[in-house]
């Protein structure tokens, strides 16, 4: 019986989608209407090329490379629980011969299927009859529908997904889960971080013990103040997924920034000064044997420290565009595939101003808002709407933070998380008027920050002593100076200057004075209001 052609174009282009489709097999795809979204998204990424190619049967030819990844890529998307990553394709480009060989040979007979399905693809494609000729009016109503598509798509995310939740329909988040804007967006993030060296100063890192399995995350968040938290006592519930986990979150109620402002306020948590130069905390963790991540949606990091995977906001539509939530798919990714020791750092976009660009419909729960209101920028007239928008970037949060300790909670080996911010905000507090942060006077709000920490039972059973000081050391006066030699201590990592007495991981913490930075001055943190 001879197969129609129009069956053998459904069933090529079904091949082609394979990847997407496994996709909806994991946990990166919450829902149905997510799941459709990244199939929808898929199919715009391989119809686009129909815009200029006239023959479907030609076009379908031309996949065939393509077609030689699609059953490695679906195989590896079930496998690892998320889509293939930047350390996968990392390995695969990075490999010596003899490396990839031995890696082959690990998957026997079934190496075997990805020509054979790659050439029964081009048999397929090269026994359709007929070219299938595209006319150009079909071209040019593709061309319309596509361009529709995309801008109906950033219309949903700029204006109703502000209100109601609503699946990432033309988003980076959905680019990274689909086949193959996936691919060649890993490709690229390798490529731009080959070779990348770190010219930091070097404190030695080093196991202390055995190199055992074990995962350290530091999460950075942007703007977000202590007491705008549920959890710290807040009178609004802005963290209900992680008031949820109880006793199992430990949060430190005193911990202070040391400037009001991120450039000057984040190289302070992830690096130290050493002689006239820095030692980063990256660069330090890979010293020590680590596979390293900085994935930020903020402007590139000078202290990634030349880390295994990196991925940065790059351009001004970006920072306004993109919600912190386009990094868990390659968090993820990297957590699942990238080796049993990893450090990881996630930088946020989290509660900076403009606040309503920062969460999505499903947070919406504070009105009404600036957004509500037509107000870009507040004044003090604005106070009450400008802290409704910001409470909800609070609740985003949350939600980002519950995934990702829920991804953690997954893991079989020790893994832990610890959260602080930047830098805090002024929301009007007091007869000053002040708003924002990097004011000339550093205040209370805008240093005043939350922390909190995680860790997975293997964590607690393998490290008790480490979790017990993070709980004796947890309403002590802390300073973000602290974070560095703390997670090392929580990473087993051995370093040149280490001293116990700096570390809240450590029984011999000793609380020291705290100073904050703004523009203009350095005070004494304990004597801002």
């Amino acid at each position: 019986m001879k197969i129609p052609d129009s069956i053998k174009v459904l069933v090529l282009v079904a091949w082609l989608c394979l990847p997407s489709m496994a996709v909806l097999s994991t946990d990166l795809v919450q829902g149905g209407a997510e799941g459709l979204a990244v199939l929808a998204f898929s199919i715009f990424i391989w119809a686009c090329p129909l815009v200029l190619l006239p023959k479907l049967k030609q076009y379908l030819l031309l996949c065939t490379p393509l077609a030689l990844l699609i059953l490695p890529y679906a195989y590896m998307t079930v496998v690892y629980n998320s889509v293939p990553g930047d350390a996968l394709v990392s390995a695969s480009i990075h490999s010596d011969s003899a490396h990839a060989l031995d890696v082959l040979r690990g998957f026997g007979w079934k190496l075997a299927l990805i020509p054979v399905s790659a050439l029964a693809y081009f048999m397929l494609a090269r026994s359709i009859s007929s070219p299938l000729h595209l006319s150009m009016a079909r071209r040019k109503g593709l061309l319309a529908f596509l361009l529709l598509y995309a801008m109906s798509g950033m219309f949903v995310r700029q204006t109703l997904a502000k209100s109601v939740k609503m699946p990432a329909l033309f988003e980076e988040y959905t680019a990274n889960l689909s086949f193959p804007s996936n691919f060649v967006l890993s490709l690229q993030r390798v490529l731009r971080q080959h070779g990348a060296q770190s010219d930091l100063a070097s404190v030695r890192g080093r196991a202390a013990g055995a190199s055992a399995p074990l995962l350290v995350v530091l999460v950075i968040g942007e703007s977000v103040r202590s007491d705008h938290l549920g959890i710290n006592g807040y009178a609004r519930a802005t963290t209900p997924k992680l008031a949820a986990m109880g006793q199992a979150l430990i949060t430190f109620p005193d911990v202070a920034s040391t400037a009001n402002w991120t450039y000057a306020a984040v190289p302070n948590i992830v690096s130290r000064p050493v002689r006239r130069e820095r030692a980063s905390l990256v660069g330090t963790f890979k010293e020590a044997g680590f596979m390293t991540a900085w994935l930020s949606n903020q402007e590139p990091a000078l202290y990634n420290g030349g880390a295994d995977v990196s991925e940065f906001s790059d351009s001004e539509m970006d920072r306004h565009l993109r919600k912190d939530s386009t990094l868990l798919p390659l968090f993820k990714s990297f957590v699942r595939q990238a080796g049993p020791r990893q450090f990881v750092v996630l930088h946020m976009n989290g509660s900076h101003e403009p606040y309503d660009e920062r969460y999505g419909g499903d947070s919406r729960i504070f009105a009404p808002t600036l957004s509500d209101i037509g107000v870009g920028f507040p004044h003090l007239e604005h106070k009450a709407e400008a802290i409704n928008s910001y409470d909800n970037s609070i609740v985003e949060l949350d939600t980002f933070l519950a995934q990702v300790i829920r991804a953690l909670d997954a893991e079989a080996r020790p893994a832990i998380v610890l959260f602080t911010s930047d830098h805090g905000e002024n929301l009007f507090d007091d007869r000053r008027g002040l708003f924002m942060h990097a004011g000339s006077v550093a205040t209370r709000a805008d240093t005043h920050v939350p922390m909190l920490a995680w860790m997975n039972r293997p964590y607690l059973t393998q490290y008790p002593a480490l979790a017990a000081a993070l709980r004796a050391n947890a309403g002590k006066k802390i300073s973000h100076r602290n974070i560095f030699p703390s997670l090392l201590e929580l990473g087993g990592i051995d370093w040149d200057q280490r001293a116990p007495e700096d570390s809240f991981a450590s029984g011999h913490f000793l609380e020291k004075r705290r100073m904050a930075m703004s523009n203009v001055d350095e005070h004494d943190y304990d004597t801002l209001k």
